[in-house]
């Protein structure tokens, strides 16, 4: 016992001094340039990832034969997958994880077997992360498939691509393929070389991703990484050899025992894929019902990145390592940090930056400190220069400008390098066109001497050109100017700047305008709703400058009436009966409504107009502007209104029900009515709908006014 236990010793010693000297070799070789994590077999320790579409056995109890079978009478067997292979006592398990290498002895007692007469079987392995594939290599126990093809998917099964096809006849198998040796790296074609007949038993399929006849210059392209990485495999079977029994199927049924898939291995060999900079790969999670890594198991990627790369693939740069783009390991590196002169410790690559450079520098840093900015924390923010003492680096190099913000460009911006071409010397500050000095704190000799912020030149008022108080800055106006520097017009008057004369007076009507006051810019009046023209002399388009005769009443002064419907009764389906809202024009589009807004009433209500403004009697047209919100017509009835009548003897008959045809904006009474001056009226309106409109919800009515003017048909509509 004590010497086994000494041999054990001895040989975990070996193994982890030889596990520690091959990761001193893999760090030395990183440290050279590229290096790559070691490959394996991938389908090692992820028994639980490996699927098959059929198995013998699998569904119930399936008996198959062994065609030529010569090394027993026995020619047919059973499958029996209810528990794992076992050379003892479970020999006929013949599951999918049969297949993974385990390099037992008697390894060809031990294999996965598909069940009987079924042509189209498929193989796959499902992968945790993204791995780099070298080359598949499958042992067959039967006759290998008279057709199959090899896919690969880099989304996680979302989407697949075929590797290569095999077959004994590619023209028949498939026909759209072309057959024979590849032209060049990633040709798709179909291999007739591993699909014949012969041998019945151990033959092999090999597929190498990178055939090794084409020499590869550059094996980091996009191209040639899209070849060879992959998250899930599957093999597709498609075709069985049947030695001449061409009708599977219409023969009698022991016909099919003897035709199947059986597979002793599978070797997936690849790498967790890491772009080049890692030569090992941690693993992230523990694997499916695995509690440690087996021997041999490629481990699931989280690749330990060096050449200052980070990611799970090392597929991008670390943080501060952005100065030039990232790539794939090629040869010899140099660290990419960003140049920040201590002033930032955050940067990101710009693409625009390194071309500018000529390709030297890309890293752009973020949130510069110490008041400075620029692509590497090299320069002085605005308002503060670069001490010339101080090296960039230095937490204290940029000092503020001591500039007079009344007096400087851009609030006391100053210089903040010195220029000999230019003439500009670092910290002196930039002033507007009047003002002097260092700081920029005083005006130049013959100009007014307030500085003013809100002045574009600082300062104003040349003496020699024009008189002005010099205490003050006061300049002495001509007539109806003013201000400091008699930059406008007094009220009433405009044009400084676009008469010979100066300022000349507003003419603006007093009709169409509030008062006489305008621009003093441009002249324009301020004119009353829907009047224009400078002067205020032109009505606005679709408006008219109404006859005496003619009167307008708005609903927004109207009384809302009861009607049909409870007036002011609000539930959660049924609105107001009546009410008033504004209207607010719409900029491009032409007002379709007089007054400030609209009344919306619903079928069944009304409105009461006060008229009480008729200045002479006679007969009255009544016109109702509305809008209705559907394609239904509405209805109308007019209350004529009762008042004590000198001159108006003659009796007005009531009238009827009118249409209001839903196509139309306006509607005139077909009957005029008779008012008389001095006499106030109640002019009632009720609005209703058809009996078919009456049913749908919220159906309503906007109205805008009611009008009254001569029975002439002389009438404009907006």
């Amino acid at each position: 016992l004590s010497f086994l236990m000494s041999t054990v010793s001895c040989v975990l010693f070996l193994s982890c001094f030889q596990g520690l000297l091959s990761y001193v070799e893999a760090q030395d070789e990183c440290s050279r340039g590229t290096c790559q994590p070691p490959t394996g077999d991938l389908p090692v320790g992820r028994s639980g990832q490996l699927t098959a579409s059929s198995t013998c056995g699998l569904d119930r109890a399936q008996k198959y034969c062994i065609l030529s079978y010569l090394e027993g009478e026995q020619k047919c067997f059973i499958c029996d997958p209810r528990f794992p292979y076992d050379p003892h006592t479970q020999p006929n398990s013949h599951t999918i994880e049969n297949l993974i290498t385990s390099f037992e002895p008697e390894r060809e007692k031990k294999w996965w077997q598909s069940e009987n007469g079924l042509d189209h079987v498929s193989i796959r392995l499902d992968l945790e992360a993204l791995f780099q594939l070298s080359h598949l290599i499958l042992t067959f126990k039967t006759f290998r498939p008279a057709a199959m093809l090899v896919e690969r998917s880099t989304d996680y099964g979302h989407t697949w691509r075929v590797f290569k096809y095999f077959a004994k006849d590619c023209a028949t198998s498939f026909p759209n393929i072309t057959s024979g040796q590849a032209q060049g790296v990633g040709d798709l074609v179909c291999d007739s070389k591993y699909s014949d007949i012969e041998p019945s038993t151990g033959g092999k399929v090999v597929l190498k991703v990178l055939d090794p006849r084409f020499e590869i210059e550059n094996p980091y392209s996009p191209y040639i990484q899209d070849l060879v990485t992959l998250t899930n495999l599957r093999i597709n079977f498609t075709r069985l050899h049947t030695l001449g029994d061409t009708l599977l199927g219409r023969r009698q049924n022991d016909s099919l025992d003897k035709y199947y898939y059986a597979v002793y291995e599978m070797v997936v060999q690849g790498s967790c894929f890491c772009n080049g900079h890692a030569s090992e790969c941690g693993s992230t999670q523990k694997m499916r019902g695995d509690v440690f890594s087996p021997p041999g198991m490629v481990s699931s990627c989280r690749c330990i990145c060096q050449h200052n790369t980070d990611g799970p693939n090392c597929e991008r740069c670390k943080a501060f390592f952005q100065d030039v783009p990232w790539r794939p390991a090629m040869g010899l590196l140099d660290s990419a940090s960003c140049h920040c002169n201590g002033h930032s410790d955050r940067c990101h690559f710009d693409v625009t930056a390194y071309l500018a450079s000529g390709g030297r520098s890309g890293g752009v840093c973020d949130d510069c400190q110490h008041n400075t900015q620029g692509q590497h924390c090299d320069r002085c923010r605005p308002l503060f220069y670069r001490d010339p003492l101080k090296a960039i680096s230095d937490p204290y190099a940029c000092i503020p400008c001591e500039c007079d913000p009344d007096g400087t460009i851009s609030d006391g911006l100053c210089v903040s390098h010195s220029d000999p071409d230019l003439g500009s010397m670092t910290g002196r500050c930039l002033c507007k066109e009047n003002v002097e000095g260092w700081k920029c704190d005083r005006c130049k000799p013959n100009h007014y001497s307030g500085l003013s912020a809100t002045d574009p030149l600082g300062c104003q008022c040349n003496l020699p050109l024009l008189t002005c108080d010099v205490d003050t800055g006061q300049c002495l106006c001509q007539s109806f100017a003013t201000g400091l520097h008699c930059e406008e017009c007094t009220a009433g008057y405009w044009g400084l700047e676009n008469h010979l004369h100066g300022c000349s007076p507003c003419d603006c009507d007093v009709g169409g305008a509030y008062s006489n006051k305008c621009s003093p810019k441009n002249g324009q009046c301020d004119c009353r709703p829907h009047v224009t023209g400078r002067s205020c002399t032109e009505p606005a388009p679709g408006y008219f400058f109404a006859p005496l005769n003619f009167y307008l009443y708005e609903v927004e002064e109207a009384t809302p009436l009861q009607g049909l419907a409870p007036l002011g009764s609000v539930t959660s389906d049924q609105l107001p009966a009546v009410s008033i809202f504004l209207r607010e024009p719409v900029p491009g589009i032409p007002v379709s409504w007089t007054g400030a807004g609209v009344a919306r009433v619903l079928p069944g209500a009304g409105l009461r107009f006060a008229v009480g403004n008729i200045p002479v009697p006679m007969d009255f047209t009544v016109a109702i502007r509305y809008e209705t919100q559907s394609a239904d017509d509405w209805t109308i009835q007019v209350i004529n209104p009762i008042g004590a009548s000198k001159h108006c003897t003659r009796e007005t008959p009531q009238p009827k029900l009118q249409a209001l045809p839903a196509a139309s904006r306006i509607m005139l009474l077909p009957t005029p009515i008779c008012l008389e001056p001095d006499v106030q009226y109640s002019l009632d309106v009720y609005f209703s709908q058809p009996l078919e409109g009456r049913l749908k919800a919220h159906s309503h009515i906007l109205v805008d006014s009611v009008s009254t003017t001569k029975p002439c048909g002389c009438f404009l509509l907006n």
